[in-house]
């Protein structure tokens, strides 16, 4: 009788107040290569455009380190373009994420990192003035151009310890219609402290889309 009794208060509950049952979504990806942590993205039916992001103890749910907070960041944020990138040993993370708004014609992509401490994570800031592209415009076409975004994405840890990323920018251009789209590769290393610092640059590639 308990059981049934206890199980027909739950659906009178959900039947009453469903907003309490469906008031957020939850998605967990990315767990780290020792399955212990993950990402969670928490977004409200109401208002999925300030989610709450972070980094979890999967079996528990605890929480490691928060990346976005829904409740205390006022710009719109879209998680669904949200990536980690884990180092083997779990201990080290790069968080890729779209920096403004959704639905915005300018892209802007951003990356933070994050060291385990022993407890949980630290977040590390990567330097301000990182490189970018530098994009090759037929001769003549580089003057009347208009910017459509771009930004740094991480993609693998090295065994030295460095983080590999991208820098993107692309640009139209109005003389000939087509879209130049400039990438470069650069690696980040880190002291013993975790600061951050460039450590080597590659050549931009340039790639043209009509």
């Amino acid at each position: 009788m308990k059981v049934r009794l206890v199980s027909s208060i739950a659906v009178a509950c959900c039947i009453a107040y469903p907003w309490q049952w469906l008031a957020a979504a939850e998605e967990i990806k990315y767990p780290s290569p020792d399955g212990r942590f993950a990402l969670r993205i928490t977004q409200s039916k109401d208002d999925e455009y300030h989610p709450t992001v972070e980094l979890i103890e999967k079996h528990s749910g605890t929480v490691s380190v928060t990346l976005h907070s829904g409740q205390e960041d006022t710009d719109l944020f879209d998680a669904s373009e949200a990536v980690l990138v884990w180092s083997a040993d779990s201990k080290r993370v790069a968080y890729g994420f779209r920096a403004n708004p959704p639905g915005a014609r300018v892209v802007e992509r951003g990356v933070l990192v994050c060291f385990w401490n022993g407890s949980g994570f630290d977040k590390v800031f990567l330097p301000e003035n990182l490189p970018s592209p530098r994009i090759k415009f037929p001769k003549g076409k580089e003057g009347n151009v208009k910017p459509y975004g771009g930004g740094v994405t991480p993609l693998r840890w090295l065994k030295s310890g460095e983080l590999e990323l991208t820098s993107e920018d692309m640009m139209l251009s109005r003389d000939d219609g087509e879209s130049y789209t400039g990438v470069v590769r650069f690696t980040i290393s880190f002291d013993a402290k975790h600061k951050a610092s460039v450590k080597n640059v590659g050549k931009t590639k340039t790639e043209v889309e009509e």
